[in-house]
């Protein structure tokens, strides 16, 4: 799993209404830019019955407002069997389900047709292809994929990571893309400095900054579980935090999904961030005299590792999670999230008018 900020790609949906389940951290080859660190060695992936249940756990909540399940990894096609169980139940619940996948199971057309027809649960597939994964995963298998999906009715998208739009790697990959692949399916993403990328990529690639990125979070409107029941706010590079911050929202294996969510829908940390984004938070440290603890450059427009700098230093979350508690912040939180994203419902939930 790559750590990534999106910059292209269509308007986020509605607060929870998609989630992601991490299958695995088992995969085929270990990029550098891997967030989770997964490869060929990795052990953990989710108990089917386990995921079963959660999945029954989201399709309960509100009536059916969880209605997109998004399975990742790691390689979620590395166990096929746990692929086809989890997904089937997911549809069978009623939920449409995607996959994220490097590519790797499509040797030939012939082959990658014949996988996707065991998998009739699929509703979409996003495959991921750069500099990191061409290392061991050559573009002819994200070719195979691509157009067995097309083949099979598939709609898909293909996710390219770079440290740097102008990198002349990056832009070939694009461009060869682009020979089977129609431009607004291929998304691009500039890998965050977290995770293995921190270890084996250099910072020298980046554009950086010294002003604060102004973007709004890009991935917040989607929680992911993990194998052990952890609930993260997002994808991003925050699921590197191993102490507790304010996106990390609880476990399955302690509470219900339904307690996580109801209490996430009032979070002001949160909503902020998806509403006016961590520049918002991160001008908030400095008027409570913490800019000390700021980093002070960061990666143009790239907001995610802003967030990573705010969630991942425990004196700026001691901040945060008081911040939280503040009854004024969390008033303005939910305006911004009902002006900047139309949704009600914290506002509804702490008795505010419109």
């Amino acid at each position: 799993m790559e750590s990534v900020s999106r910059m292209t790609g269509s308007r986020e949906p509605p607060f929870a209404q998609n989630f992601g389940l991490m299958m695995t951290y088992r995969c085929q080859v270990a990029c550098p830019h891997c967030i989770v660190k997964a490869g060929p060695n990795r052990k953990e992936e989710v108990a089917v019955e386990e995921a079963c249940n959660w999945i029954d756990q989201m399709a309960a909540y509100r009536g059916g407002l969880i209605r997109v399940l998004a399975l990742t990894g790691g390689e979620p096609f590395f166990n096929l069997s746990n692929l086809r169980a989890v997904g089937g139940h997911a549809k069978a619940c009623g939920l449409a389900v995607t996959a994220v996948t490097n590519g790797y199971w499509a040797g030939s057309y012939d082959e990658a047709l014949g996988i996707l027809a065991g998998l009739p649960f699929l509703d979409s597939v996003a495959i991921s292809t750069d500099v990191y994964h061409q290392a061991a995963i050559p573009l002819a298998r994200v070719r195979n994929a691509a157009t067995a999906c097309a083949t099979a009715g598939i709609p898909f998208a293909v996710s390219v990571c770079t440290e740097n739009v102008a990198d002349p790697d990056y832009l070939a990959i694009v461009q060869a893309l682009h020979e089977f692949c129609e431009a607004d399916r291929v998304l691009t993403a500039i890998v965050a400095p977290v995770g293995r990328a921190r270890e084996q990529l250099g910072a020298g690639r980046y554009v950086m900054v010294d002003g604060l990125p102004a973007p709004a979070c890009p991935g917040g409107h989607a929680p992911v579980i993990f194998p052990d029941g952890r609930v993260i706010a997002c994808i991003g590079p925050v699921i590197d935090i191993a102490g507790p911050n304010p996106l990390a929202l609880g476990n399955l294996r302690d509470q219900p999904l339904a307690e996580i969510i109801e209490r996430a829908q009032t979070n002001p940390v949160l909503h902020m961030l998806r509403a006016l984004g961590p520049r918002k938070l991160a001008l908030r440290v400095r008027e409570a005299g913490l800019a000390h603890e700021l980093r002070q450059r960061f990666i143009e427009e790239e907001p995610c590792y802003l967030c990573y700098s705010l969630m991942s230093n425990p004196r700026i979350v001691a901040f945060l999670d008081d911040l939280g508690r503040d009854d004024e912040f969390a008033r303005l939180s939910a305006y911004a999230r009902y002006y900047y994203l139309h949704e009600p419902e914290m506002m509804e939930l702490l008795g505010l008018g419109k």
